[in-house]
């Protein structure tokens, strides 16, 4: 009986028939949605948040410092602008595709913004 082969019914509907949609589409979608939150999602522990928080402002902090007291070519600050520009494009695509880590990135994007200006 182990060999039975599943069988998809197609309803028909008012322009014609429309495939049943399948239930493995929808469980990648939820596991990808469930990676990004689990992702960007605050650690559990007390020590190892405080060295997200920590790590969250002063790398920022460090790398805008570096960007204002140490003359870098044109070529290298264009590239680096272009992947602060791609780096936003995917947060506000975050934003959108994931409502469930709206809050949290919210918050970790407003720590690295609190790091640039302390750098600055």
């Amino acid at each position: 009986m182990a060999d039975e082969q599943k069988i998809v019914v197609e309803v028909p509907s008012d322009r014609g028939y429309s495939p049943v949609t399948s239930t493995a589409e929808l469980s990648k979608l939820e596991e990808f949605k469930k990676g990004w939150a689990d992702a960007i999602a605050l650690p559990d522990n007390l020590l190892d948040l405080a060295y997200q928080l920590a790590s969250t402002v002063a790398i920022p902090a460090l790398l805008s410092s570096c960007w204002v007291n140490i003359p870098i070519p044109w070529f290298i600050r264009l590239g680096v602008m272009g992947m602060l520009g791609m780096a936003g494009f995917v947060v506000i695509y975050l934003q959108q595709a994931v409502p469930e880590v709206k809050d949290i990135l919210l918050f970790r994007v407003g720590l690295v913004a609190v790091g640039v200006l302390l750098g600055i």
